[in-house]
């Protein structure tokens, strides 16, 4: 990659601009443009096409109208027999964030590892005003020509509109991958925003039911999951399960966030999921097509 080029400073004053024209609290402003600027120097690094964003609508005024979470989960491609380390990925990363030189906000961070999984949590301060944003980086071995990884546009808040692309984790491989979490760890899944990406995902993704009901069979006899009418009665009952709500009300409330009820998320999640597995226990193929704007499948 060539030498990124300078970005725009940003300073109060343009903050408060930004924030009356918009009619956006400026810590939430300064969140997102937080955010944008490090995945724009990101996609702009040396391991651009190594990095690639999963959570991209967090990102630009949509993100900044429907999202507290001031979060960027990442993927980490690495190559065959590549160790993914702690202390690797934080040389990269100081010698990447440039925001001492390139703008006037300062920053500061510390790693952790939970398994495989690193959380990166910064702290960026401008002016009084200081506002935590969190890296979640998963390392992940792949070929790199994978047909997983896509390129987003992101128009840039506080760049007059200017739009950077940036490489993300493609859509459909990103829900599977929550979707495998789900079916696998089932009430004892660990993080209730796993249900959060899958709800949002059915909003903006559209699926063949031919398609996704080939790939879900192959994904549970790869795992070992039954796709019986055991686990189907099991998943049904969730959305009337007092346990499954109260895990959900605790997410939402620890991220300070309204957000839809659990009795919706799990609807449209069920409605989903439901038609093809039916299908998959009867012996039959399922021809809907899941169309995100409706909610539901077309037959």
């Amino acid at each position: 990659m060539g030498k990124s080029p300078k970005r725009n400073l940003v300073g109060k004053a343009a903050l408060v601009q930004k924030s009356t024209e918009l009619g956006i609290p400026m810590e939430r402003l300064l969140a997102g443009y937080v955010m944008e600027q490090l995945a724009v120097m990101l996609s702009e690094s040396e391991r651009s096409n190594r990095l690639l964003l999963k959570n991209p609508e967090v990102l630009g005024l949509s993100g900044l109208a429907k999202n507290d979470c001031h979060r960027l989960h990442y993927v980490y491609v690495k190559r065959p027999g590549e160790m993914f380390c702690k202390s690797d990925f934080a040389a990269f990363l100081k010698q990447t964030i440039k925001w001492e030189t390139q703008t006037n906000i300062e920053w500061s961070w510390r790693s952790r590892t939970e398994g495989a999984r690193l959380f990166v949590e910064l702290s960026t301060v401008l002016g009084e005003m200081r506002m935590p944003v969190e890296l979640v980086i998963d390392p992940m071995e792949a070929d790199l020509s994978d047909d997983r990884f896509d390129v987003y546009p992101v128009r840039l808040i506080m760049e007059n509109n200017k739009i950077c692309k940036i490489h993300v984790y493609e859509g459909q491989a990103a829900f599977f991958d929550d979707l495998g979490e789900i079916l696998t760890k089932l009430e004892l899944i660990p993080d209730m925003a796993v249900y959060e990406r899958v709800y949002e995902a059915l909003g903006r993704l559209a699926f063949e039911g031919r398609q996704f009901q080939k790939r879900l069979n192959g994904f549970c006899n790869e795992h070992g999951i039954l796709m019986d009418e055991v686990r189907y009665a099991q998943m049904e009952h969730y959305q009337d399960y007092p346990y499954m709500k109260k895990k959900w009300n605790a997410y939402v409330k620890k991220r300070r966030s309204k957000g839809p009820s659990w009795e919706e998320v799990f609807h449209r999640f069920w409605s989903f999921l439901m038609p093809p597995w039916e299908a998959e226990l009867q012996g039959f193929v399922y021809l809907g097509s899941w169309i995100p704007d409706l909610g539901r499948y077309l037959d």
